[in-house]
């Protein structure tokens, strides 16, 4: 009879859960706060920060979960692309204008997408 190897599933760490849930409640924290200074209603700033918190630690789970499967390149621009436009939708909630959180977003991308791709390439299996 043939021996053939059962696929293990990958259990999640609990780092691997934990991390996108703090990293989520403290962005739906910072952009209530946000929020409420630029005068919303307590209603609005807690819908605000729900979201953010949610739709936050629900991209870091996803990323987290799927980098491995992408290239390092990939895996530098999706690191870029998520923590630039975070900083810039929480530029965009102090009441400046859209043209600084556009501006300020690519720069923090570009800085993260040269951060990430280094690191990546220098730690490369």
């Amino acid at each position: 009879m043939a021996h053939t190897a059962v696929p293990q599933r990958r259990q999640g760490s609990t780092l691997g859960i934990a991390l996108p849930a703090v990293l989520g409640v403290i962005y739906g924290l910072y952009t209530s706060f946000l929020a409420r200074m630029s005068g919303e209603s307590g209603a609005v700033q807690f819908a605000i920060g729900l979201v953010s918190c949610v739709v936050l630690a629900g991209l870091c789970y996803a990323l987290g979960r799927y980098q491995h499967s992408l290239p390092r390149e990939l895996r530098a621009v999706a690191y870029a692309v998520l923590v630039g436009s975070s900083f810039g939708y929480l530029h965009s909630l102090s009441g400046d204008s859209i043209l600084m959180s556009v501006v300020l977003s690519v720069i923090i991308a570009a800085a993260t997408f040269c951060v990430m791709f280094y690191t990546f390439y220098v730690h490369e299996e």
